[in-house]
C-alpha cells in the first residue's frame, strides 16, 4: 500500500471513530482528523482538503462499506451503519455481561440510567450475530441492585434539574411535599445543593436550606437538610436559580460508637461510617466507632443486627434510639387484659 492509500485509510478511519460519537459537521471530522492523525492529514489547500475529504467518504462508503448520511438542514453526516470492520466482536463472558446490564437496568431513571447511555453506545456496534445472540440470552441472573427505587414517582424533569443544580454548584429553588407536614401542603423552598445519593431504595438530595415558607410563614433558619427527590414537585416553582454556590457550613458529624456481639462478630466487619475504627474485645465482640451525618440513617443500619448490637453513643444517636425502641415496645408489647 502506497503512503497516501494508508493515510486515507487512516483518516476514513478517525472519521468512523468521530462519528460513532454522535452526528458531526465537516469541519468538526476534519478538525478530529487532524487533532487525532497530523497537521498535515489533510492538504493546506481548501480545494484540495475538500476533494480529499470528499474521496474519504467514497472510500468509507464503496471500500469499507460504511453509510452515512448527510443533513443538508442540520449540515452534519450521522453513521447510519458500520460494516463488519466496526464491529465488536465480544467474548461469551463479555456478551452475558452486557445481556446481564440490559436486563437489570432498563425502565431506570436517576444516574444509574448512564449505563443504559453505555449499553446504547455498546450494542449498535455489536457484530450481527453477536446482536442475534443477545436478542436470544436468558442472563440467570438479575442484579436488583436499585430494585423498588422509588417506583412510578422519580420525575425526569426533577431529576436533571436537581443534577443540573448540583453540577453547576447553584442555587435551587422547588417546591416540596413530605408526609411528615402536618397540612400535607407543599412548600417551597430554596437551598444550596451539594449531592445526590442513594439511600434504602430512594434518591435524596443533600442541601443546605436557606429559605422554607408556605402561605402562612417564613422560616430563613438555614440548617442541613436531606430531600425526597420523588417529594420534590414538578412545577413552575422548579428552577435552577442564576445565583452560585458560594461557602456554606460543612455537614453536621455525629458520633456512632456500638458492640457487636457473636455471632455477628464473628464475621466480616462492615465499614458503616466513616473515620471507622474497629476494636476485637476479649469476649470476641467487637467495639466500633466513626461517625455520620444521617442520625435516622445510622441507627436504622444499626436496628438491623437486633439484640446482638449494643450502641453507647453518641448522644444524638442515643436519643434517637431510646425513642425508637420505646415506641416499638408501645407498639408490640402490649399486655393482655384478664
Amino acid at each position: 500500500m502506497r503512503g497516501s492509500e494508508w493515510l486515507s485509510l487512516r483518516r476514513c478511519l478517525a472519521i468512523v471513530q468521530r462519528l460513532q460519537q454522535g452526528p458531526a459537521t465537516s469541519l468538526e471530522l476534519l478538525s478530529y482528523v487532524l487533532n487525532n492523525l497530523e497537521d498535515t492529514a489533510y492538504p493546506s489547500s481548501v480545494s484540495a482538503r475538500e476533494k480529499a475529504f470528499k474521496r474519504d467518504r467514497e472510500n468509507l462508503k464503496k471500500r469499507l462499506g460504511v453509510k452515512i448520511h448527510y443533513s443538508a438542514s442540520a449540515k452534519k453526516y450521522t453513521l447510519v451503519e458500520s460494516s463488519e470492520f466496526f464491529r465488536l466482536k465480544l467474548s461469551a463472558e463479555g456478551l452475558r455481561a452486557i445481556s446481564i446490564l440490559s436486563n437489570s437496568f432498563e425502565g431506570h431513571v436517576g444516574s444509574y440510567s448512564e449505563i443504559k447511555d453505555l449499553l446504547g453506545d455498546i450494542v449498535p456496534r455489536l457484530s450481527d450475530e453477536d446482536q442475534r445472540n443477545l436478542e436470544n440470552m436468558e442472563p440467570h441472573v438479575y442484579l436488583d441492585l436499585f430494585g423498588g427505587v422509588d417506583p412510578n414517582h422519580l420525575s425526569k424533569k426533577v431529576w436533571t434539574t436537581v443534577w443540573k443544580a448540583v453540577k453547576s454548584k447553584r442555587k435551587l429553588a422547588f417546591n416540596y411535599r413530605s408526609p411528615r407536614y402536618e397540612d400535607q401542603k407543599e412548600r417551597y423552598q430554596e437551598v444550596l445543593p451539594y449531592r445526590i445519593q442513594y439511600q434504602s431504595g430512594h434518591w435524596y438530595l443533600r442541601a443546605y436550606r436557606l429559605l422554607s415558607r408556605n402561605s402562612s410563614y417564613i422560616d430563613h433558619t438555614a440548617s442541613h437538610v436531606k430531600y425526597r427527590l420523588s417529594y420534590i414537585l414538578e412545577d413552575s416553582a422548579l428552577t435552577v436559580l442564576p445565583q452560585k454556590i458560594g461557602g456554606f457550613p460543612a455537614p453536621p458529624r455525629f458520633f456512632v460508637q456500638y458492640r457487636l456481639l457473636p455471632p455477628l462478630s464473628n464475621g466480616i466487619i462492615s465499614q458503616r461510617f466513616d473515620d471507622m475504627q474497629v476494636e476485637r474485645l476479649d469476649d470476641n465482640s467487637v467495639m466500633l466507632s466513626g461517625y455520620c451525618e444521617d442520625v435516622f440513617e445510622a441507627g436504622r443500619i444499626l436496628l438491623t443486627y437486633g439484640e446482638y448490637c449494643i450502641i453507647y453513643g453518641g448522644k444524638e444517636l442515643m436519643e434517637w434510639m431510646k425513642k425508637t425502641v420505646q415506641g416499638m415496645k408501645n407498639n408490640y408489647f402490649i399486655e393482655e387484659k384478664d
